[in-house]
């Protein structure tokens, strides 16, 4: 038998089909006990081993060892180390001696306590530990300070491991300060963005592409998803210079406090002395003169200018009318 003050019969589980054959093929309230002393976790210097090694070799103790009630009424009369059921599932069951008000379990608790005499008292009974038995399988109940210890050093570890992660994560910069998460990325510059779209118009398919290809996968879909959104904003983009072009928000400005605004003409009488200073169009071939400079005609010497021949001639035919009338 080892030694049941180690910490390790906490963590064993201990059955013996062979045993329970022995005993009947199962395990009733007359043979749990000795059950039990077949597992390490019984103690060969309890006085259950004494009385039961008593009653092999003495006959007037034979009756103790046949029902679970003698043996633990002999116990009782005994002073030291002893082990007793604590729960009976077959008596909780019992409604009357042949009959159960529900179905029994197959749980059993055995209590390992000791007891101590006092006189004109009642005994004094420390419980060391408790075992549970569920069909043939022995437990060993953990302590109340095995239970708060495991659960310290899980909150402890995880705690340890908590500070270690948390140890690398704070950082500081003079624009953002102490921060325990990194700021995020600043959005791409405006040479990123220009690579970006560059490689965009790249990408994009010409109309006589042939439609026999292979399906885009990965980042060609990605790829070819921006393609299809610059094209998309291109053509609305002309579709908007096709419709509002010639619009403007500040034609006709506003003028005047508020409350009482009034539509200018302003805007209008501008445009009209814009346009008249603007310089005729010529005919192709021919040479532009200077916008504003006067067109000067310089007449050749020896040559008489055709305002000069036209006012003579009108003269002459003046005079000649006159003599025509004076003759007459």
């Amino acid at each position: 038998m080892t030694n049941p003050q180690d910490g390790s019969m906490e963590e064993i589980l201990w059955r013996s089909p062979a045993h329970v054959q022995m005993m009947g093929g199962f395990l009733h309230s007359n043979n749990i006990l000795f059950y039990f002393a077949e597992s390490p976790f019984f103690d060969a210097t309890s006085n259950n081993a004494s009385l039961a090694i008593q009653a092999n070799y003495n006959e007037t103790l034979r009756h103790f060892v046949e029902t679970r009630e003698a043996f633990e009424g002999r116990l009782k009369s005994m002073q030291g180390l002893e082990f007793v059921v604590a729960y009976d599932p077959l008596q909780a069951a019992a409604q009357t001696e042949t009959s159960f008000a529900h179905e029994p379990s197959n749980i059993w608790v055995i209590r390992k306590q000791t007891r101590r005499k006092r006189a004109g008292l009642e005994d004094e009974v420390v419980v060391v530990s408790t075992y549970f038995v569920v069909g043939d399988c022995i437990y060993m109940a953990p302590s109340v300070a095995s239970v708060v210890g495991n659960r310290i050093l899980s909150a402890v570890t995880s705690l340890t491991s908590l500070l270690k992660t948390a140890s690398t994560l704070p950082s500081f910069a003079p624009s953002h300060g102490h921060t325990y998460i990194p700021p995020a990325p600043k959005p791409t510059d405006a040479g990123q963005a220009g690579i970006q779209s560059q490689q965009s118009k790249e990408n994009t398919p010409m109309p006589d592409a042939d439609s026999t290809k292979a399906p885009l996968v990965g980042s060609q879909m990605s790829d070819a998803g921006a393609v299809f959104q610059d094209t998309r904003t291109l053509a609305e983009s002309f579709n908007l210079l096709t419709r509002y072009g010639d619009e403007f928000m500040d034609e006709t400005p506003l003028v005047g406090e508020p409350g009482s605004f009034i539509l200018s003409k302003s805007g209008d009488v501008d445009r009209a002395a814009a346009a008249k200073q603007l310089p005729s169009i010529s005919r192709p071939g021919s040479v532009l003169g200077r916008a504003g400079t006067p067109q000067v005609k310089i007449d050749t010497p020896g040559k008489i200018s055709d305002k000069m021949g036209n006012s003579s001639v009108s003269e002459e035919n003046k005079a000649r009318k006159k003599k025509g009338k004076a003759g007459s």
